[in-house]
């Protein structure tokens, strides 16, 4: 049997003392025996350096300072990693048990892998389950077409990092959906392994960027969006879902993120804007019965704190 291969996990954190510990022992009880963790504070005040200090010794490297945002920190760690494989997990959500363990299996069997993902169970403020977030079959066209990865379940490979390098530090809001976009472009669907289990949980609360910055996050989709069409390398095929992408990676998202944040006038105006431009009438269909479901109080948003 080859040896394990070296995974490298960095945490970026700032003032989520609440989850940070659970986070921090979902990685460090993962029993996976060639594990290198960093985490990453941004100067948090509310107790998270205490909670890193308390499991320092089993840390790579830590720190806790301010820094330029969640893609720097992960930048940070991942250019201190040493590993074969590299993932990122933010301190509100947490791996699956044997986690890891799945990921190097994989990566034994496919040694010429970029990423490695699999399913995404999300979980409330309250560790209630909400959604099983199941990610077989994904390819470019479905990230393009408005259902991004489930981030905290997406493991890249050390050739991965090598060619694209780190996350984008202009972005905020759609760091993750732009990384996962270029390395679907700059790799072969047969080197995109998808493992059959529940890798992470991600938790939908109130304090997630998401909640707090709604809007702001179809400005970046469309900023990514805007590069992706204006490659000129880009197959046809691709060239031909731009006014799908707008209206659902974008739109159709900032509505969606607006019922869950109960803003319910805005989420009614991206909803009708992304249904007017989305060409197929399927598609409208189900757009605009996801809306009505929430007016109606038959889909209930995730709990806050």
């Amino acid at each position: 049997m080859s040896t394990l291969p070296l995974i490298s996990i960095v945490t970026p954190s700032f003032n989520q003392a609440e989850y940070l510990s659970a986070c921090m022992a979902s990685v460090l009880g993962q029993d996976y025996p060639r594990l290198e963790y960093l985490v990453l504070d941004g100067g948090s005040t509310d107790g998270s350096r205490d909670v890193i200090q308390r499991h320092a010794t089993r840390l790579a490297f830590w720190a806790s300072e301010a820094d330029r945002g969640q893609a720097s920190a992960v930048n940070k760690g991942w250019a201190r990693a040493r590993g074969e494989i590299l993932g990122w997990l933010n301190s509100d959500d947490r791996l699956a048990p044997g986690a890891l363990e799945h990921v190097a299996r994989i990566y034994q069997s496919h040694p010429d892998a970029a990423m490695i993902f699999g399913d995404i169970q999300e979980v409330d403020s309250l560790e209630r389950p909400v959604h099983l977030k199941h990610m077989a079959n994904f390819d470019v066209r479905t990230l393009l077409l408005g259902k991004n990865m489930g981030q905290p379940g997406v493991f890249i490979t050390r050739r991965c990092y090598a060619a694209l390098g780190g996350l984008d530090e202009t972005l905020h809001y759609a760091l993750d959906f732009e990384y996962f976009v270029r390395a679907w472009l700059a790799f072969p669907v047969a080197e995109m392994q998808y493992s059959e289990s529940v890798l992470a949980f991600s938790r939908l609360w109130g304090g997630t960027k998401s909640a707090r910055d709604a809007s702001r996050f179809g400005e970046e989709y469309r900023l990514v969006l805007d590069r992706v069409f204006a490659r000129a390398d880009l197959t046809p095929q691709l060239v031909n879902l731009r006014r799908r992408a707008y209206s659902r990676a974008v739109e159709f998202r900032q509505a969606r993120l607006h019922f869950e944040s109960r803003r319910t006038t805005d989420a009614r105006r991206w909803l009708l804007r992304a249904a007017w431009h989305e060409p197929q009438p399927v598609e409208k269909l189900r757009m605009l019965w996801f809306g009505a479901r929430y007016l109606m109080g038959l889909h209930v948003p995730p709990a806050k704190d």
